[in-house]
């Protein structure tokens, strides 16, 4: 992930955190829970305030919680204590390494288009390398986002990667991947112009 946008999540993790919290995220967290396999060990790209994460470990799943931001993996510890023993500072996609294990499934929401195309790429073809056979990885993306200023930045520095599902899916086909669900979703936070794609794919 880039400087500027990581410098944004590690300066703002505070007031972020109290955000993600408050977000209405049921169509979301549906998505997921339906999405992954039962009681399957997980892992979680970008965790922000450890709100997805608490979720699903509450729906039995275990779930080992990762951000790009060390203030971030803060706000989880404190927003969701429970996730203390289970969430790491790690950078992508560099931190995506064997040493993790092998899970069942793995996901990132609004995390993967703050990534370069290359980066997003390797990204991926990491997530490949972590999934079990027929392992499920769920993702969630701008659909649209009516915010961005210039060269896919926002007013805040934040990158943020435009691609259509059609290059999601080529992207994902490459790192032997196939999508097999997309669901589209309004903004949790009821933010006008930012509609989300949610996408599940699944290692062939």
């Amino acid at each position: 992930m880039g400087h500027s946008t990581l410098n944004y999540y590690s300066q703002h993790s505070l007031e972020l955190a109290e955000r993600y919290e408050s977000a209405d995220v049921t169509h979301l967290h549906d998505f997921l829970s339906s999405s992954l396999k039962p009681g399957g060990r997980l892992l979680e790209l970008g965790c922000g305030s450890g709100r997805d994460a608490a979720f699903m470990v509450s729906q039995g799943f275990k779930v080992l919680a990762t951000d790009g931001a060390a203030s971030m993996v803060e706000q989880t510890k404190r927003h969701h204590p429970e996730l203390t023993g289970d969430v790491l500072h790690l950078k992508l996609p560099d931190g995506l390494s064997n040493a993790l294990g092998i899970f069942d499934g793995i996901y990132a929401v609004a995390v993967l288009m703050h990534l370069s195309v290359p980066k997003i790429k390797s990204t991926i073809s990491a997530v490949t390398s972590l999934l079990a056979a027929k392992g499920r990885f769920a993702f969630s993306v701008p659909a649209r986002r009516d915010d961005i200023i210039t060269n896919e930045f926002d007013s805040k520095g934040r990158r943020f990667t435009a691609l259509s599902s059609n290059e999601w899916k080529t992207l994902c086909l490459k790192c032997d991947l196939q999508i097999v669900r997309t669901m589209i979703s309004e903004d949790g936070l009821g933010r006008g112009g930012i509609v989300w794609m949610n996408c599940l794919a699944e290692k062939a």
